[in-house]
């Protein structure tokens, strides 16, 4: 194949965007060259036909592809080893080579997920420089980023870049990263250090072993401690409690979602560190290495570090005579006045054995009495602000550095016989400054606090865990949790309490079906918006377990039962999860009433007649785009002391209005427009609409309502894959995979009112030939540069011409300037040339000539978001090019580009 032929196959075989590179580079040297890339099979193809010694590049960002690139396989073979990963694993991965000592093994970017850029450096052997092993490359953060494509020529190697493992057949995408793969790119900043340690010649950086723990104080005798781990070899108790040895030093967690070993042993083999965040002695959250004592703690006697320390010397037969204190004697039974329901778990500090208190260190608690004990968690630190959850009140406690000596600001986390019995004085009393010493340090390990962890009231998905936030409880997976006890590496904090539908049984197929026949009968302009509808409604109560959050616009004219539709079926299927305003309400007051949940918004009334209308829903838009998907990017504002406050928004939105304003095409395809038609005023129409009232009536009870929700709380796991499935079969059919995205997923909803299971790519082909996608089609087909366009051509410019005043579109005129359609047998194609350019544009032969900076131009587009910005969004329309040289209009002179009069009239 020549180069022109793999340029039309990339791009319209896998949607590529592909960047020209000049010949014998590997970096394209144009500016901004990441918005001018080929993403039309034809113009593709035209441009390597005229310019064959070119080199082709894949735009990662735009086409959203990523990759695996290995600059030294053999040190990549050596990571591989240590964490036990076959070296041939990726063996049957699209693969590019360009140079002998290195490759690149292709991807596409998961669904509904932002993968960062990152690089592995090692030490050169006998220097002091640095080697790259590995680039994760991907460009979900915006960057320009490309990869170079076979057949480009490599200037070093002398030789064509090649497939050595060929890319899909046709019909089918590239492949996303496996499993262990993707885990270790999400948590890159976690793995990195590892990486790094896995360098066989470089010094590792490890953590020291913890101190040893003093000796008790109220006993005679050895310390159980010590004697615990002189007898229990570290490694043998690793594999007795499930923990599988992979290589020389690492072991794999029973608790690990990713089968990655994260459990690395010191030299010494005394102590190890646990990199695993789903294991409850997770090192990184605790900050501590993890001895054999910690694990028999932990996993035999759950967590309770008194009993631990009872039942082993019973075991090693070592007599313990102890006086209690009296201020463990007080902590045996929870106040008298506290109520049965708040009675503290099992495990917890307030339920815990406290006849060995003298078992704690001398200034920190061992790690296993620490993560399970502590009446508190660490959560990092910002500043001079330290960060923490108490298990009392379950909210974020701040206490800046200064204040960590001040009982009164630690007492806040912890009654004040903790403090006594955890780090006391000699006599009596409580070390606050080894307190305070204990409490900075385990928050400067846990890193920097950040916002974007806290999660707030609504559905979550969490480490393949379903989570709901009630916000006084969590349910996790089906099961009540205090927020304190689960542990994760997100921060979920008590809130207002929501409405709990969890304890209702969910509803049935039958149940379900019923409902989704309820949105069939509402009078549509077509089918396929009854579905839409019923697929956000169903989806809203969950919006923040999703990766693609779909947004609909619910139109109508006025009187056509749109605020009905609303007030007496979506509101009651919702319950008290969503946000209810209308117009009025602006970005800043969703925002900021919402903070962390994830909870729908329904706006109705998001009527734009005026100026400032128009500006406000502009806002309110542009925080439904950013809730969109995970990957988006969070939202800076500023804040009066100067400092910054970050969002991300996780709701789906419902706009209801009878004009709908979306001006973007990155808005058309996030937001679904659903219409209902005006119904006929006949009397045979009446009765029917009134039997309909009294059905959804009778259908949509309270305890109906709830068992659909819990249904879809139930059904998150089922619903996020049948989502990703279902969006592959309309992207075949659409040719898009961002609108596959919009209406796969909404049709996921919808399909969970009719099943509770996992669908097949056949099945979902089967479900989406059953609707009309035509609209969705139109949608795609919008783009910024056509709407440009369109907003100049549409513009009404009044004239005076052989004596008489004219008001015409610019079209109009372009079309008389150009001889196509003449306005006035007295108005030559000269004369609208002249109105043209006085308005920064004119005819030159077939093309239409546009200013890049015309003061009129700016005039046209006032309002619009391509006001300051249009010469580069035209310059996308097909044909475009820029003109060679400046241009006059009307006595000024600027650059300017042209465009085909034939690719929009």
């Amino acid at each position: 194949m020549t180069i022109n032929e793999y340029a039309r196959e990339y791009v319209s075989r896998y949607g590529f965007q592909l960047v020209p590179i000049e010949p014998g580079r590997k970096f394209p040297t144009a500016n901004d060259w990441g918005n001018q890339v080929l993403s039309d099979p034809d113009a593709a193809e035209v441009f390597y036909r005229e310019h064959p010694d070119w080199n082709m590049g894949l735009a990662l960002g735009p086409s959203r592809m990523c990759s695996l690139d290995i600059d030294c396989s053999e040190s990549f073979g050596t990571v591989l080893d240590e964490f036990g990963i076959p070296r041939s694993a990726l063996d049957h991965y699209p693969t590019i080579q360009g140079s002998a000592k290195g490759r690149r093994v292709m991807f596409r970017v998961p669904d509904g997920m932002a993968l960062p850029y990152a690089k592995l450096n090692w030490p050169k052997r006998d220097a002091a420089t640095l080697f790259t092993v590995f680039e994760l490359r991907a460009a979900c953060d915006g960057k320009q980023r490309q990869d170079v494509l076979p057949p480009s020529w490599h200037d070093q190697a002398q030789k064509n870049y090649e497939w050595l493992v060929k890319p899909p057949a046709a019909g089918q995408d590239f492949p996303p990263p496996p499993d262990w793969l993707l885990a270790i790119w999400e948590a890159w900043d976690k793995f990195k250090p590892q990486f790094k340690d896995a360098c066989p010649w470089a010094v590792r950086e490890q953590t020291p072993p913890p101190k040893p723990p003093r000796e008790p104080r109220d006993h005679h005798g050895a310390s159980v401690i010590d004697e615990c781990l002189s007898r229990e070899d570290l490694r043998a108790t690793l594999q007795r409690l499930g923990y599988k040895p992979v290589g020389r030093r690492r072991f794999l967690s029973p608790h690990s979602n990713t089968g990655l070993p994260g459990v690395v042993m010191f030299d010494g083999d005394q102590s190890c560190w646990i990199h695993h965040a789903s294991d409850p002695l997770c090192s990184e959250e605790t900050g501590r290495p993890v001895n054999a004592f910690d694990l028999i703690c932990q996993f035999e006697h759950g967590g309770d570090a008194g009993k631990a320390v009872k039942a082993l010397a019973d075991e090693y037969g070592i007599k313990r005579e102890r006086v209690k204190s009296p201020q463990a004697a007080a902590l045996e039974a929870p106040p008298p006045d506290m109520p049965p329901d708040d009675l503290p778990p099992a495990g917890s500090p307030d339920d815990a054995d406290t006849s060995a208190p003298d078992d704690f260190p001398d200034t920190e608690p061992a790690s296993a009495v620490e993560k399970t004990s502590m009446p508190f968690r660490a959560l990092g630190f910002d500043g001079a602000m330290y960060y923490y959850l108490p298990r009392g009140t379950e909210q974020v406690c701040e206490i800046r550095r200064g204040s960590h000596t001040s009982p009164a600001e630690m007492l806040a986390l912890a009654p004040v016989e903790w403090w006594d019995m955890a780090y006391p004085k000699d006599k009596s009393g409580t070390d606050w400054q080894a307190a305070a010493s204990s409490c900075m340090r385990a928050c400067e390990a846990r890193g920097v606090y950040s916002l974007r962890n806290v999660r707030g009231r609504g559905a979550w998905y969490d480490g393949g865990n379903s989570v709901l936030h009630l916000g006084d409880r969590l349910i996790v997976n089906g099961e009540a949790k205090r927020i304190a006890d689960h542990d994760t590496r997100f921060i979920y904090t008590r809130q207002g309490p929501m409405e709990s539908t969890i304890d209702a049984p969910p509803a049935d197929n039958n149940a379900a079906n019923e409902v989704f026949k309820l949105f069939q009968q509402l009078n549509w302009s077509t089918p396929f918006h009854g579905w839409a509808m019923a697929g956000w409604t169903v989806l809203a109560p969950i919006c923040g377990a999703l990766g693609w959050r779909p947004h609909v616009w619910l139109t109508a004219q006025r009187g056509a039962g749109k605020s009905w539709v609303q007030e007496n079926i979506i509101q009651p299927l919702l319950g008290q999860s969503a946000l209810m305003v209308q117009g009025g309400t602006t970005e800043a007051g969703i925002r900021q009433h919402l903070k962390q949940d994830a909870r729908p918004v329904i706006f109705d009334e998001a009527e734009s007649e005026d100026h400032s209308a128009q500006k406000r829903m502009k806002s309110v838009i542009e925080l439904a785009r950013q809730s969109s998907s995970d990957g988006s990017a969070e939202i800076v504002k500023g804040t009066s002391g100067g400092g910054g406050m970050a969002f991300r928004m996780r709701s789906m939105f419902l706009l209801g209005s009878v004009n709908v304003s979306l001006s973007q095409a990155a808005d058309e395809s996030r937001f679904t427009v659903v219409s209902l038609k005006q119904p006929d005023k006949t009397a045979a129409e009446i009765a029917r609409f009134n039997e309909f009232v009294l059905h959804v009536g009778n259908t949509l009870t309270p305890e109906r309502c709830a068992a659909i929700r819990a249904r879809s709380y139930h059904l998150i796991p089922v619903i996020r894959k049948n989502a990703k499935t279902l969006a592959q079969a309309v992207a075949e059919t659409l040719g898009s995979q961002r609108i596959g995205d919009q209406v796969g997923t909404l049709l996921a909803g919808a399909v969970s009112l009719s099943m509770d299971r996992e669908i097949s790519i056949e099945e979902a082909r089967v479900w989406t030939s059953k609707i009309n996608l035509d609209e969705a089609k139109e949608s795609e087909e919008v783009s910024d540069e056509g709407m440009c366009l369109n907003a100049i051509l549409q513009t009404q410019l009044t004239f005076d011409a052989a004596g008489h005043r004219y008001q015409r579109t610019v079209s109009e005129i372009i079309m008389a300037a150009g001889g196509r359609k003449a306005i006035s047998g007295d108005v030559y194609a000269d004369d609208c040339n002249a109105v043209l350019s006085r308005h920064g544009l004119f005819v030159d032969g077939g093309l239409l000539v546009i200013s890049n900076t015309h003061n009129e131009l700016k005039r046209m587009l006032r309002d619009t978001p391509w006001a300051a910005g249009w010469r580069r969004v035209l310059s996308r329309l097909p044909g475009a090019d820029v003109c060679p040289a400046p241009q006059r209009f009307a006595g000024s002179q600027t650059r300017a580009i042209r465009v085909p009069l034939d690719s929009f009239l």
